[in-house]
C-alpha cells in the first residue's frame, strides 16, 4: 500500500534540492518522491491478511498514519502563535500561496490538503527498493487497491533494515528515507517539518507532485504515476515562479540538468540489460557489470561539465546498483511523453488532465501507442 515519491528530509537552513530525479532527493545513502497510503489498509487489518509479516507490514502503516493524524495543527493556528518558529511561519505562508495557484492556475484538486502542519523528527518513512541481481526491473510489491509498486515503505527505520536485509541475500536493495507522501485524497495530508528546508522553487515542485496523484493514479503502475506527479512538479514549480516575480533561472538551469542526467543514466542502465541478456554465467556477468558501473562513473566524470558542472558529484558518490537504477527510471521514462502531450494540447492544464485521464484508462501496453512518434 505504499508507492514512494521518497524526498530526503533537509536540514534547518534553506538548502537547493535538485530538480527533477528522485536520485537527488531521496539518496540514503541512497533516492524524488512520496509514499501513497490508503485508508484501506485499516479495513485490510479488520478483514485478516495473510501472514504474520504481511499483517505486521499494515499495522505499522496504519498506526504510522494515524500517529501524524493525531498530530496535526491548522496551520493558520500555527502562523498565528506569536510562540511559533518565524522560519515556520514564513514557509506555511508560502505553502498557502502555493495552493491558491495550484487550484486557480494549475486546476489541481487542493481540498483540505497541506492546511494542516505537523512537526516531526528527521525522516517521515524509509522506503525499500529491490531488484534481482541481474535486472534492472525493480521486484513488484503488490497491495489491494493501488495495486502494485516498486517500493515498500516504513515509519520505522529498523524495520526497513530488517527487510533490506532480508531481501539483500538475493537482490539488489535500496533504503530511500521519505520525507514526504500523498495519501491520494483519502486524508488531508499536513505539511510536514522535513519539508521546511527545501527552497522555494522545490518546495513548489513538492507540493504540485503530491497534489498531482490525485488527478490521476493508475493501480500498478509506478513509472506513469511518478513522470507524471513530476512533470506536474517541475513545469508548476517553473510556471509559479514566473507568476510570483521570483527568479526561475536556476531552477530552470537545475531541472534542465536534471534531464540530461536522467538520459545519461538511462543509456548506462539499458546497457546493464543488455549484458544480462547474454548467454554466459553468473560470475561473468557479475564482473561485467561491475565494470559497467565503474566505466558509468568514468564517463560521468567526462562529461561532468555536460551534466549539470557538479551537480550530481555527491549522488555519483553513492554506490549505485540495480534497484537504484530501476527507481530513478520510474520517475524519469515517461517525464519527456508528458511533456510532448502537454505541448501538443496547447500547454492547457484542464485538457491535459483530460488527455492523461484517457490514457490512464488503456491498457498498459497500449497507453502510449497513440502519442509516441
Amino acid at each position: 500500500m505504499m508507492n514512494a515519491n521518497a524526498r530526503i528530509p533537509r536540514n534547518k537552513s534553506t538548502t537547493p534540492v535538485q530538480p527533477g530525479l528522485p536520485l537527488a532527493r531521496i539518496i540514503v545513502p541512497l533516492g524524488r518522491g512520496s509514499v501513497n497510503v490508503t485508508a484501506a489498509l485499516v479495513g485490510l487489518l479488520m478483514l485478516g491478511v495473510g501472514g504474520c509479516s504481511t499483517v505486521g507490514f499494515y499495522a505499522q502503516a496504519a498506526a504510522g498514519q494515524a500517529s501524524l493524524m493525531f498530530a496535526r495543527r491548522d496551520a493558520g493556528d500555527v502562523i498565528a502563535d506569536p510562540l511559533s518558529d518565524p522560519e515556520v511561519v514564513r514557509k506555511l505562508r508560502l505553502v498557502a500561496e502555493m495552493l491558491r495557484y495550484a487550484e486557480d492556475e494549475l486546476h489541481l484538486p487542493v481540498g483540505g490538503r497541506y492546511r494542516s502542519y505537523v512537526e516531526i523528527d528527521g525522516a517521515l518513512m524509509w522506503s525499500v527498493v529491490a531488484a534481482p541481481e541481474f535486472s534492472i526491473e525493480a521486484i513488484p510489491r503488490c497491495y489491494p487497491v493501488i495495486g502494485c509498486a516498486v517500493y515498500r515503505g516504513y515509519f520505522a527505520r529498523t524495520r526497513a533494515a530488517r527487510e533490506a536485509e532480508r531481501l539483500g541475500v538475493s537482490h539488489d536493495v535500496m533504503v530511500a528515507e521519505v520525507a514526504a507522501y500523498s495519501t491520494l485524497g483519502w486524508f488531508d495530508d499536513p505539511v510536514l517539518s522535513s519539508f521546511l528546508g527545501y527552497d522555494e522553487a522545490s518546495l513548489a515542485d513538492l507540493v504540485f507532485h503530491e497534489l498531482a496523484h490525485s488527478v490521476v493514479y493508475v493501480a500498478g503502475d509506478s513509472a506513469f504515476n511518478e513522470s507524471f506527479a513530476g512533470f506536474v512538479g517541475n513545469e508548476g514549480a517553473l510556471r509559479w515562479l514566473a507568476h510570483s516575480g521570483r527568479d526561475a533561472s536556476g531552477y530552470r538551469q537545475g531541472v534542465e540538468s536534471a534531464k540530461a542526467y536522467a538520459r545519461f543514466l538511462g543509456e548506462w542502465r539499458h546497457r546493464l540489460g543488455d549484458l544480462y541478456r547474454q548467454p554466459i554465467g553468473d560470475d561473468a556477468k557479475r564482473q561485467l557489470k561491475a565494470e559497467l558501473f565503474a566505466a558509468m562513473h568514468a564517463d560521468y566524470r567526462l562529461q561532468r561539465d555536460r551534466l549539470g558542472g557538479g551537480r550530481y558529484d555527491a549522488a555519483m558518490t553513492e554506490p549505485f546498483n540495480n534497484a537504484r537504477m530501476a527507481l530513478i527510471s520510474t520517475y524519469e521514462d515517461d517525464k519527456p511523453r508528458f511533456a510532448r502531450l502537454f505541448s501538443d494540447l496547447g500547454e492547457d492544464w484542464a485538457a491535459f488532465y483530460d488527455a492523461v485521464k484517457e490514457l490512464a484508462a488503456l491498457p498498459k501496453d497500449q497507453r502510449w501507442k497513440s502519442i509516441d512518434p
